[in-house]
């Protein structure tokens, strides 16, 4: 299992390095999702970032810790062409969009896709996420229609919600997994099945979780 290895600025020795870059549209909260995983709150007053932005997160796995550097590029197009340096030695990607915003989405496939193409030399872990799943009654891309897309690109699909924390965990933690290798992932599956730690959300269970509520 993944453990958080220091919570405070005292240096830690790490054993790895893992570069992840998180793409896509501005305003598709990639900020949040980011802020959310290493631990912060849902900040409902955030603006979209007008440069880079950069958290790293230690994560222990046995004897090993590894840095988990994240990096959230700007999404104005003018900042576009900046893209080639944030992808050089990235292992894993995130093209984000925000299921309220077609758009978003439409752009995700097109420009990021292209971009991550043309400058994404040594990624082998893709993912394509679906942020702001708490406002599904706003919704203007369909959960079938973008998981669709990820496994014709062959990318993993996560329904993720920076509001409300659910899948982000489990966002990282798979793709981390993935990055690691098959038997790695199979260790953490059993340690994590023993516990019944993480449980995946979709859209069906968030409608469920809002049909409680109603009826408490």
């Amino acid at each position: 299992m993944f453990n958080n290895s220091s919570d405070d600025d005292t240096p830690v020795d790490y054993n790895e390095e893992v570069k992840v870059v998180i793409v896509g549209e501005s305003g598709v909260g990639k900020s949040n999702i980011i802020n959310r995983y290493n631990g912060g709150q849902f900040n409902p007053n955030s603006v979209p970032n007008n440069s880079s932005f950069f958290m790293s997160k230690n994560l222990k796995f046995g004897e090993k810790i590894y840095r988990i550097n994240l990096w959230d590029t700007a999404g104005q197009e003018k900042y576009r062409s900046l893209g080639r340096h944030f992808y050089k030695d990235a292992y894993i990607v995130c093209l984000v969009y925000d299921i309220t915003s077609l758009q978003s989405f439409e752009d995700l496939k097109t420009k990021w896709y292209n971009d991550l193409k043309t400058y994404g030399e040594k990624y082998n872990v893709l993912a394509v996420v679906g942020s702001k799943s708490d406002n599904y009654e706003k919704e203007e891309v369909k959960e079938e229609e973008a998981r669709k897309y990820a496994k014709s690109i062959g990318a993993t699909y996560m329904l993720t919600s920076a509001k409300t924390g659910d899948n982000i965990d489990l966002l990282f933690d798979t793709l981390i997994r993935q990055y690691l290798g098959p038997d790695f992932v199979k260790k953490v599956q059993e340690m994590k099945q023993e516990k019944g730690e993480i449980q995946k959300v979709t859209r069906n269970t968030i409608l469920e979780k809002k049909k409680k509520k109603k009826f408490c």
